[in-house]
C-alpha cells in the first residue's frame, strides 16, 4: 500500500513540476527561444523536469536509496538547472560537474562494482565514461516533443522488469517504477505537443540516474551489457551522428540538427509524436530482445546489438539521403 501511495505521489510531482514551469517559466527566465537549430517554432518554457527531480528525491528518502546515488543526482540536476536552463556554463565547467558527480558515485560504490571482474581498476574509468556519456547523450537527444519522457518511461520500466528477473533489491525496483510514474506525469504536458520542455535539469538527471542504476543493479558484465541497451536508440543515434560530424570536420560542441530524429521531424516533416513513439517502440523491442537472448550467452547479446545497429544505420542513411535530396 505504501508503494502505491509513493507511485501516485511521484506521478503528481511529475505533473506539478511541469505545470509550475508552464505558469512561472517566463517570469523567472526559463524559456527556450526557437533558433535555426531548434525543432520547434515558438517560445516554450523549460525546466519541467524539476518535478522528476523532486520525485526522485522523495522516492530515495522513502525507499532508503543509497546516498551515493541520490546526492550526486541532486547535485548534477541542480547544476544543470542553474548552468543550463537558467544561465550557461561552459562545456568544461559542465563536464567538471558531471565527472565530479560520477566520481562521487563510484568512490562510494567501489566495493560493490562487479562489471569489471578481474579488471577492477579498468572498470572504474570505463564506468565513469559510461555515466558521463549517458548523461550527456540523453541531454543531446532531448530535442523533440515527448522523446526524452517516453525513453525514460520505457527505459526504467525495462530496468524494473530486468531487476525482478535477476532478483535485485526490491527498493531499487520500486525506485525505477517511481521514476516511470514521474515521467508519465511530465508527459501530460510534453506529449503529443509540448507545453513545457524537460530542460537540462531533467534530461541530464534521467541519463545520470539511468547509468548509475545500470551499474548498481548489474550482478555481472552480461547484466550490464543487457541493461545498457535499454536506451539503445539514444546511444546509436548519438554515436552514429558523431561519426558523421567528425567525418565532415564539424565541431562536436556546436549545436546541430543532424540526429536522425531531427531529420525525420525537420526535413521529412514527420510529426514529433510519431517519431517519439517510434523511438520508444524500437527501444522496447531492443530491450526485450536482449533479455530474451541472455540464455544464449554474450555472443548472442553482441549479435543482437550488431543486428539492430545495422538496421538503424541503414534507415539513417536512407533518411539522410532523402533529406539531402529535399534541400
Amino acid at each position: 500500500m505504501k508503494e502505491i501511495i509513493l507511485l501516485f505521489l511521484c506521478f503528481f510531482l511529475g505533473i506539478a513540476g511541469a505545470w509550475t514551469l508552464i505558469r512561472l517559466g517566463e517570469q523567472i527566465g526559463m524559456t527556450d527561444l526557437p533558433n535555426e537549430r531548434s525543432s520547434h517554432n515558438k517560445k516554450v518554457c523549460k525546466g519541467g523536469g524539476i518535478g522528476i527531480l523532486f520525485a526522485i528525491m522523495i522516492a530515495s528518502f522513502f525507499l532508503k536509496i543509497a546516498h551515493f546515488l541520490w546526492l550526486p543526482a541532486l547535485g548534477i540536476s541542480l547544476a544543470s538547472l542553474w548552468g543550463g536552463d537558467r544561465y550557461k556554463l561552459t562545456v568544461k565547467q559542465r563536464l567538471f560537474v558531471h565527472f565530479g558527480c560520477g566520481i562521487y558515485f563510484l568512490l562510494f560504490l567501489s566495493e560493490t562494482i562487479k562489471i569489471g571482474g578481474d579488471f577492477y581498476l579498468l572498470s572504474i574509468p570505463l564506468a565513469l565514461l559510461f555515466i558521463v556519456g549517458t548523461s550527456n547523450f540523453y541531454n543531446f537527444m532531448d530535442g523533440i516533443d515527448g522523446i526524452a519522457g517516453i525513453t525514460g518511461l520505457v527505459g526504467f520500466l525495462l530496468l524494473a522488469n530486468y531487476g525482478i528477473r535477476i532478483h535485485a533489491a526490491p527498493n531499487y525496483i520500486t525506485f525505477c517504477v517511481c521514476i516511470c510514474a514521474s515521467c508519465i506525469g511530465f508527459l501530460f504536458f510534453n506529449f503529443p505537443r509540448a507545453k513545457v520542455f524537460l530542460g537540462d535539469v531533467g534530461s541530464i538527471l534521467i541519463g545520470f540516474v539511468f547509468s548509475c542504476l545500470t551499474i548498481v543493479l548489474a550482478n555481472s558484465a552480461m547484466d550490464f551489457l543487457i541493461m545498457a541497451g535499454f536506451i539503445f536508440p539514444f546511444y546509436i543515434d548519438e554515436i552514429s551522428t558523431m561519426v558523421i560530424r567528425i567525418k565532415d570536420r564539424e565541431s562536436l560542441i556546436l549545436a546541430h540538427r543532424r540526429h536522425l530524429y531531427q531529420l525525420l521531424v525537420n526535413e521529412m516533416e514527420t510529426p514529433h509524436w510519431l517519431v517519439s513513439v517510434g523511438y520508444g517502440i524500437f527501444q522496447a523491442i531492443v530491450g526485450l530482445s536482449l533479455m530474451t537472448v541472455k540464455p544464449l550467452g554474450v555472443s548472442a547479446i553482441f549479435s543482437t546489438y550488431f543486428i539492430y545497429s545495422m538496421l538503424f544505420i541503414v534507415i539513417s542513411l536512407l533518411v539522410r539521403s532523402k533529406a539531402h535530396a529535399y534541400k
